[in-house]
Parts: structure tokens; sequence; C-alpha cells
């Protein structure tokens, strides 16, 4: 990755601000403004294009309490086949398996908020796990969103639940 020298102005509270955070997370303000626009120009710049909202977490898991757990993967399951799909194709233009797992870690958790991505290959399998805090109820939901958008893509997995985590193998 080559790096583009660039130099702006920023409002004084701004300046003080960002100062602050970066003393706050141990990084350059450098760092952090690259942060910043990284999320920008990966997530922000698409928000209202895919239609997404920000909602508390704790009205997601309230509404997710009041659903049984059937209609919840069934929601999962047609959720899973519509929405990663147009999202996709709209944020990078071509739906593979690489992109699949990226709108997981980035769309999803990273930018999304729901949890936290973790990956590995090992032994001809994929293996993903999200951590969230949706309670089982969100994990049944992710069972079927996650089925559903691998099966996009043509991946089979066999998904494992917590209360606080989905754990999916792909075969590869």
């Amino acid at each position: 990755m080559t790096n583009a020298t660039r130099s702006f102005r920023v409002e004084k509270d701004v300046s003080n601000i960002l100062d602050e955070e970066a003393e706050r997370m141990g990084i350059s303000v450098n760092a952090l403004v690259n942060i910043i626009l990284k999320h920008y120009s990966e997530f922000n710049r698409f928000l209202s294009k895919i239609d997404l909202v920000i909602l508390n977490r704790d009205i997601l898991t309230k509404l997710l309490e009041f659903m049984d757990d059937q209609n919840l993967f069934k929601m999962g399951l047609e959720l899973g086949e519509t929405i990663p799909k147009d999202t996709i194709l709209f944020w990078k233009k071509d739906l593979d398996q690489e992109n699949v797992f990226e709108y997981l870690e980035k769309i999803l958790c990273r930018y999304g908020l729901l949890g936290t991505y973790d990956q590995i290959d090992q032994q001809g399998e994929k293996i993903i796990v999200i951590r969230h805090r949706l309670g089982k109820k969100g994990s049944i939901f992710f069972q079927g969103y996650i089925k559903s958008t691998l099966n996009i893509v043509g991946l089979d997995s066999n998904i494992e639940v917590t209360e606080s985590s989905v754990k999916a193998k792909i075969a590869i």
C-alpha cells in the first residue's frame, strides 16, 4: 500500500478532539485520521445508498425477544438471501466468496457494529466466529442470516450458536 501526502485545515475544536482521542487510544493523530478516513471510504459513504440506519442495541435486542425462535431463524434466512446480495453488488460490484466474507466482517461487524468477527482457515475449512451482544435470540437470527448469505455464493455451512456467538464451518 502506498501513501499519499495531504494537508488539511480543520477547525480548532475538531483538532482538539482529534488530539485527545489519539492520546487516549495511544496512537498518532495521523493514524487516527487514517482510521476515520478509511471508515468513511469503506462504509459511511454508502450508508444512505444501502439503506442502513443506526439503532440502539437495546431496541434491537428487545425486538428480537418478542419473536419465537422458529420465526427468527426464518427471518434470518429470508433477509440473508436479499440484503447481503444487494449490498455486495452495490458495494463491490461482484458477488464472489471473498466479497461475502468481507461483507460479514466489515458491513455486519466492523462498521455495522453488530458483533466482532474472527476467521481462521484450517484443513480445508474456513471457520468464522461472530461474537455479539444480542443474546440467544440474536444468535438464532444470525444463524439463518449467515447460512443464507453463504448460500448466495454456493457455500454450505455448519453453524453452531451460543448465547453470544455464531460459529460457521465452511468447506472450501
